[in-house]
């Protein structure tokens, strides 16, 4: 079909099932979905339940139509076309006062008919001839000699040919996409009225969704979202050509089927379709029973993610929830990994921050007495975590992505974490509540039973490159002392399989009560939270201190600037455009007043070099 516009259905059938279409030259009735959707025969269809008027009778409806016998009478509608079915409905109870009741809704062309269940009904519409409707003026008309449809094997009104159901599905689509987002809803289709007048009751093995996708595939070319939720599939096989017909499609909709099994994803995927969804970023498979079986297994969801990614590597959505996308839209899975462009900074990268020396302090004593006992003496720290403390461990089973890391063996190592998994409370995986809850640990004694069940580590504290931390203080509303926050990056091997793991861990700290245990072996403070996530190696570079690069004019002067000054120049830089060294040049020569530098760039910018931009 040549491009059609949204909302046209192409060429209008003449006749019945003769396939030839005016305007449109689309010979439709060629395709043999639509054959395969009508029934064989017409003959001896009835009327379809329209009222027949006798020879004579008035033929719009006039008054010599009253006093006729009580029943069915089809009517026309006009106007209507591409218009929400539901919608119009509505505004018709509302305009006649009462429920209008239409049945057997039928399309030919831009021409909607139906069946109301009276003449009185069908004489309140004719009244209503001329109202508009969503900007178009409606006109209704009585059918005297009603159009015959023919009836399914099941009685619900079906089609008796491929140009009536490319009609009703032409119908259907226009109330269900939108042009504007590219977006197709099919979901709980069964539903429709449409395709309940069509006789449809299962669309597990019906031809109807294969007819609709290649209708939608003709009239709307670049969608990029379909939601087929809600339509008791069990097997995806009827939408296996979703790929074919949409190859731009980004985010499918899944939810509440009846996938028992992850395998059913694989005709959509490479492994078992020769037009896969290579672009698909979005995927939700929620509320089926293959994906409700999948998180609640041990290791809580994990391998969940890790089966949805082996088929659709480019996805960085699962469930509303985000993962870490394999490959790129359109790209092979071992070609990319997704690789940032690194950021250019107007300031010397720092390996550490603290708010100010005393809080730096406590900070290094805090953490290396800390890991000595982690390593060394587990049972120890019940002396320095609060009664009622909580712990909480994080398992990040996604590859890393460091420039480091794509050329270390060791962080090109497969790494079995199944001891960390079965505690992880990855929210991003572990979508059961009460899982959720239970991977909480809370109170002391918990704790320290729960840390001691990990395997034995050694962190390298003695090499301080490898470590990065930011400390600062917290002010609570309330408290009667003060809280600190303390996030640690870093390394740790363990003792027996000698991995190299990549962690950061974050804490709560109050200082130690005079007296405590925790003074008593010299700790300043007391875990109230602690937070840890791990991760497979991916090396210490990253933060190690650099001079800053700029752009055409080589490195800038590393200067001391306050954190204040830092972020002023991150924000003038994104906003501007200006390399590192002229968004420096810039801030200094407003004396470091961000808002003036900002409301007077637009009048400076024409006479800065080409090389004061990125």
């Amino acid at each position: 079909m040549s491009n059609q516009p949204f909302g046209r259905g192409g060429g209008r059938g003449r006749g019945r099932g003769r396939g030839r279409g005016q305007g449109g030259g689309t010979q439709w009735n060629s395709s043999p979905v639509f054959s395969r959707l009508g029934t064989a025969s017409s003959q001896g269809a009835g009327s379809n339940g329209g009222f027949n008027s006798p020879a004579g009778s008035v033929p719009f409806g006039g008054a010599s139509m009253v006093g006729q016998s009580s029943g069915p009478v089809q009517v026309s509608i006009k106007g209507s076309h591409g218009k929400p079915e539901p919608s119009l409905l509505k505004f018709l109870d509302t305009k006649v006062g009462r429920p209008v009741n239409m049945s057997n809704i039928n399309y030919r062309g831009e021409i909607m008919y139906a069946n109301v269940p009276s003449m009185e009904i069908a004489q309140e519409l004719l009244k209503l001839s001329g109202i508009r409707f969503y900007g178009e003026k409606l006109t209704f008309q009585i059918k005297t000699h009603p159009v015959k449809f023919g009836t399914s094997a099941a009685g619900h009104g079906g089609c008796s040919d491929s140009a009536s159901v490319r009609d009703r599905l032409i119908a259907l689509l226009q109330t269900r996409a939108d042009p504007q987002s590219n977006a197709l809803d099919l979901s709980a289709l069964t539903q429709d009225n449409i395709i309940r007048d069509m006789g449809v009751e299962s669309l597990q093995d019906s031809k109807v969704f294969e007819a609709i996708l290649v209708l939608a595939a003709q009239l709307y070319p670049d969608v990029a979202t379909v939601n087929l939720a809600n339509n008791s599939l069990s097997s995806l096989r009827p939408v296996a050509n979703l790929g074919v017909h949409f190859p731009k499609l980004r985010n499918l909709s899944l939810m509440n089927n009846n996938i028992r099994d992850l395998r059913e994803l694989n005709c959509l995927s490479a492994s078992g379709s020769k037009v896969p969804l290579s672009n698909l970023c979005e995927l939700i498979l929620q509320g089926n029973p293959a994906s409700e079986a999948e998180c609640q297994r041990a290791d809580g969801g994990a391998s969940y993610v890790e089966k949805v990614q082996q088929r659709f590597p480019t996805i960085n959505m699962l469930d509303m929830s985000p993962v870490t996308p394999r490959a790129q839209p359109g790209q092979p899975a071992g070609n990319s990994s997704v690789q940032e462009a690194p950021q250019t900074l107007p300031f010397p990268t720092a390996q550490s921050f603290s708010e100010d020396q005393s809080i730096n302090e406590l900070a290094v004593a805090f953490l290396a007495g800390f890991f000595k006992l982690y390593d060394e003496n587990r049972g120890g720290l019940a002396d320095i975590y609060d009664q009622g403390a909580l712990f909480s461990l994080m398992v990040d089973t996604t590859g890393p992505t460091s420039e480091f890391a794509r050329t270390n063996p060791g962080s090109q190592k497969r790494v079995d974490f199944t001891t960390y998994i079965r505690i992880s409370r990855n929210l991003a995986r572990v979508k059961s509540h009460q899982k959720r809850i239970h991977a909480l640990v809370v109170g002391k004694a918990a704790v320290v039973q729960t840390i001691a069940q990990l395997p034995p580590t050694f962190h390298p504290v003695q090499d301080a490159q490898r470590f990065s931390f930011d400390a600062w203080r917290i002010d609570v509303n309330g408290a009667l002392q003060g809280v600190a926050a303390v996030t640690v990056h870093g390394e740790f091997t363990e003792q027996q399989s000698r991995n190299v793991i990549s962690f950061d861990r974050s804490f709560m700290l109050v200082p130690a009560p005079p007296g405590s245990a925790a003074a008593a072996m010299g700790s300043p403070c007391v875990v109230t939270n602690d937070q840890l996530t791990i991760r497979r190696y991916n090396g210490f570079h990253s933060w190690l201190p650099a001079e800053t690069q700029t752009v055409g004019s080589g490195p800038s002067p590393a200067l001391n600037l306050t954190p204040e000054q830092q972020e002023m120049a991150r924000a003038l830089q994104e906003q501007t455009g200006l390399n590192a060294e002229w968004t420096l040049k810039c801030l200094e020569s407003y004396s470091w007043n961000f808002h003036q530098a900002m409301s007077e760039f637009p009048q400076v910018r024409g006479t800065l070099p080409p090389e004061a931009f990125q």
